[in-house]
């Protein structure tokens, strides 16, 4: 029997620690000593047994992405009908195309199609009409006092001891109509309201002034759009009913760069406003920044974002970061102007029904690079005095450089037909 006690001795005292095994840490138990009851249960381990199981490998998916069609960027010119189903990689193959010729590009025509003396199929042409370019005016009518942190915005309130914007109050309807009659008076076809605010809970108030402001501005006979952050379901059925021909919401950059910008509303959020937008059946305007810091593959993100979509959006606005001291992103160094270019013409070719509007950031390009953008595609400018915060072309500059390159104004409420060639 004492050999029998001895062994029960031991086994009640603490447990020794089992080797490392294989660089993994092995089972221990909850408790650092066992009763003799417990031992008794304790059963033989074969010499050549690990003290546990030891997991195998991790299975590794070995299949290989689906291929890019080689003809993708020929495919995509030649198409008939917008398609939303891109992939990153499609949409990627078609951005990293040599510019010059991504440009050509976006507006050649087939060569079968010269040949047979059909009308060109120019991705451009085809859907629009190449000398019209819609000219927007965009006011402010409730400035600063966002909750918000967006990077690139002076309006955040977090923001203003830096930047030394004031906040104030909603405009007064009679005040935002005497600015449409002037904007139309320009020239400009489509009047777009923005208001600093996170969301429109709690605003019924304002909401029924903006209503008001919709319904003066489609009186005038021009397309009325706003900017009033996240908005519900029933809130976008009232702007519709208002008359609201579209609603801005930019989803800004891809959905992996977006919280390196902005931490108080989820990129999921945004599409979850475009979604309410759109089953009201008000055209969605959305579109992004550039010049965050983001590189390549998030701006191919951020198209294919848009891109994908269940509809296209109406409207791409392409931002170009303008730098606002006292905000984080104050001191960026200007987007180079080949990734606006690029990224104009790649949105042209993979949404060719879309109009792309050159928006923050054309008072620093000259009248060749705006050009140069036409070309690629882009046909929508903002134009005025401000464009919320930050400096805006002028009315009589716009109308100088539109004689010069032979375009017009396009129509509120409608897209004049390709011309025939």
């Amino acid at each position: 029997m004492k050999p029998a006690r001895l062994a029960l001795r031991r086994l009640a005292g603490p447990l020794v620690r089992p080797a490392q095994c294989n660089g993994i840490r092995p089972f221990t138990t909850a408790c650092s000593r066992a009763s003799p009851a417990a031992a008794v249960s304790v059963q033989p381990q074969h010499p050549d047994q690990p003290p546990f199981p030891i997991p195998g490998p991790i299975p590794v998916n070995h299949e290989a992405p689906p291929p890019v069609p080689k003809n993708v960027l020929r495919d995509a010119v030649s198409a008939t009908a917008p398609r939303n189903n891109w992939t990153r990689d499609e949409i990627t193959t078609i951005y990293d195309h040599p510019l010059m010729d991504l440009v050509h590009q976006a507006v050649r025509p087939q060569e079968e199609e010269v040949q047979h003396n059909s009308p060109p199929s120019l991705v451009h042409r085809r859907f629009h009409n190449p000398a019209e370019v819609q000219l927007c005016t965009l006011m402010n009518i409730k400035t600063g006092g966002c909750t918000e942190d967006c990077s690139y915005c002076a309006q955040a309130t977090r923001y203003q001891k830096g930047t030394g914007l004031q906040a104030k109050k909603v405009e007064s309807v009679e005040s935002v109509l005497a600015a449409a009659r002037a904007a139309k008076a320009n020239g400009s076809t489509r009047f777009c309201m923005g208001a600093a605010w996170r969301d429109m809970r709690g605003r019924k108030n304002s909401l029924r002034n903006i209503a008001e402001m919709i319904k003066g501005v489609r009186e005038l006979g021009m397309e009325a759009c706003v900017t009033l952050g996240m908005i519900d379901g029933e809130q976008a059925k009232e702007l519709k009913a208002a008359g609201l021909t579209a609603y801005n919401h930019n989803v800004d950059t891809s959905r992996e760069f977006y919280p390196s910008v902005i931490s108080t509303r989820t990129y999921d959020e945004r599409l979850q406003t475009l979604g309410y937008v759109r089953d009201a059946g008000i055209n969605v305007c959305s579109g992004g920044i550039l010049g965050l810091g983001e590189t390549a593959t998030d701006r191919v993100g951020l198209l294919h974002t848009v891109s994908t979509l269940p509809k296209h959006p109406e409207s791409f606005p392409v931002n170009a970061l303008v730098p606002i001291k006292g905000t984080p992103l104050g001191d960026r160094e200007p987007i180079d102007f080949t990734s606006m270019l690029r990224t104009i013409a790649t949105a042209r070719i993979i949404m060719p029904a879309t109009i792309v509007r050159i928006a923050a950031g054309r008072k620093t390009m000259s009248e060749e690079k705006q050009a140069l953008c036409f070309m690629a595609g882009a046909n929508a400018i903002f134009t005025g005095e401000k464009m919320l915060t930050t400096e805006c072309n002028g009315w009589d500059e716009d109308k100088v450089m539109f004689d010069r390159w032979g375009l017009e104004p396009m129509k509120s409420f409608e897209k004049s037909p390709p011309n025939p060639q």
